[in-house]
């Protein structure tokens, strides 16, 4: 029978200090990877459109196969990094939906609604506006789900110039919506982008899952399992027609969540290896001592290990890599746009109408929309220490869509031409969108920070003038001494 596993404590649901510290290093890789994003989108625009530009577009179409024995695939270097390293991205993205589950905003009902709200409203207002211009019949018809996406990583890299200036608790708010949003991103992605089901392949699928979720029950904790166990997940759902992104949700939610001891146990443990730590380093420097304290450090490590869950180790694991290598080779992949190729009438086009005022446009007002309903209904609040000025600026943010929505793009879109002109209209539209939220949300916190300052009454200087000032009413008072003895 395998140990009884410790939970998360669950803290109380107003207490933000406990909420923000699992985001601080998340939101410092995010800040600055979406920096690096930035960087590489435009890196990968301008080699795109200079004279080796045709040569640089050409090897994301390089053929790159797989063989294991009778099994074989060949695929362009592009599906390898939207169908298989974009799994890593899902992962992450379902990492952070289980551990808000358990500890985050989603884990208290009152804090997770106003961020979920918003997020709803940002996806149905942005959808509505692209079928407006796209109905259904239409040849962009498919692509509705474009525009609901908010690219996070970008939008805590923005953030992240203001430094400590913006709340913690709108971060947390925005980064809460973003994950909401990549959820029904997901979902949508694999309802609605998956073709020609295998119902074989997809029993499989489910077959490896449950082992996946057995793992977990009997209490295994080294992440290999389940690694090995995903890849064949991967495999069945790519064969059985669902996009095979959704395997890197399904692995995430099967990581274990518990700690293999609790937070007395750790203590315990930690005080008597320290103690003995003590013990040796007064006795002596033998070389002897050397080894055992080695073998002391060791143990503690091992400590620190069973006090953290594999979801944190995996999570924090995976971060860096993400930040740093796998989105930033997204970019540089799905952002080689030529712009020779581009016929100016299709920028205009109903196409990317829709996906320019629905990330404009749609994004905003729906989110301010959702959140302004649920407030007067009495459902929601506003973050701490966040106003409504505030709130619309940031709102702005989530208008840039970069990664969720070039993937749906990509996926929606069988024409070449239209995809290149949907995504120049996402990277136009998110531009658009970050430069408006950028300069209204400092213009938010210049006027905060002007508010703050404390009132002093100035201080006014002696002059020339103000002692003229001074000395006329003796003049008065003296011409009326004179006045007075003249009339006596």
């Amino acid at each position: 029978m395998p140990p009884k596993r410790k939970h998360f404590k669950k803290g109380k649901p107003n207490q933000i200090v406990r909420i923000a510290k699992p985001f601080r290093q998340f939101m410092q890789y995010e800040a600055s990877g979406g920096l690096v994003l930035l960087a590489c989108v435009v890196i990968s625009l301008v080699i795109a459109n200079l004279p080796i530009g045709d040569s640089y577009v050409t090897i994301w179409d390089t053929a790159i196969g797989l063989v294991i024995g009778p099994f074989s695939i060949e695929k362009p270097l592009l599906f390898w990094i939207n169908d298989l390293l974009m799994v890593f991205f899902f992962f992450l993205i379902g990492l952070e939906v289980k551990g808000e589950l358990l500890i985050g905003e989603l884990s208290s009902r009152n804090n997770a609604l106003a961020p979920v709200i918003g997020a709803m409203g940002g996806m149905i207002v942005p959808a509505f506006i692209f079928v407006m211009f796209n109905p259904i019949g239409s040849q962009g018809a498919n692509a509705w789900a474009i525009p609901i996406a908010t690219d996070i990583a970008i939008v805590l890299g923005l953030l992240s110039i203001f430094g400590k200036k913006v709340p913690t608790s709108l971060k947390i708010f925005i980064t809460t919506l973003a994950i909401t949003d990549d959820i029904g991103g997901v979902i949508i992605i694999a309802l609605l982008y998956s073709h020609g089901f295998s119902l074989l392949h997809l029993e499989l699928a489910a077959l490896v899952f449950i082992l996946l979720i057995t793992l977990n029950r009997i209490g295994i904790r080294h992440i290999a399992p389940y690694a090995l166990l995903g890849i064949f997940l991967w495999l069945e759902f790519l064969l059985s027609g669902i996009h095979p992104t959704i395997t890197g949700i399904l692995i995430a939610l099967s990581i274990p969540a518990t700690t293999k001891i609790d937070h007395k146990e750790f203590k315990e443990r930690s005080n008597q290896i320290m103690h003995r730590i003590n013990i040796v380093t007064e006795d002596g420097s033998a070389e002897d001592d050397i080894v055992v304290l080695l073998n002391l450090s060791r143990t503690l490590e091992m400590t620190c290990k069973d006090i953290e869950a594999p979801l944190q180790q995996a999570e924090h694991a995976l971060t860096k890599w993400l930040a740093f290598m796998i989105v930033p080779v997204f970019a540089l992949a799905n952002s080689a746009i030529s712009v020779a190729q581009l016929n100016p009438a299709m920028l205009v086009s109903p196409i990317s109408i829709g996906i320019i005022l629905g990330l404009i446009i749609g994004k905003p007002l729906g989110v301010l929309l959702a959140m302004w309903v649920g407030i007067k209904i009495g459902q929601i609040n506003l973050p701490k220490d966040v106003d409504w000025e505030m709130m619309i600026s940031v709102s702005f943010l989530t208008g840039i869509g970069f990664t969720i929505s070039t993937f749906i793009a990509s996926l929606a879109i069988a024409d070449p031409i239209l995809l290149t002109t949907s995504k120049v209209a996402i990277l136009s539209a998110s531009m658009i969108s970050g430069v408006i939220g950028f300069l209204s949300f400092r213009h938010v916190l210049r006027k905060r920070e002007i508010a703050s300052f404390p009132y002093v009454a100035p201080e006014v200087p002696e002059t020339l003038n103000i002692i003229v000032a001074k000395e006329t009413p003796v003049e008065i008072i003296e011409d009326k001494g004179k006045k007075d003895s003249l009339a006596e």
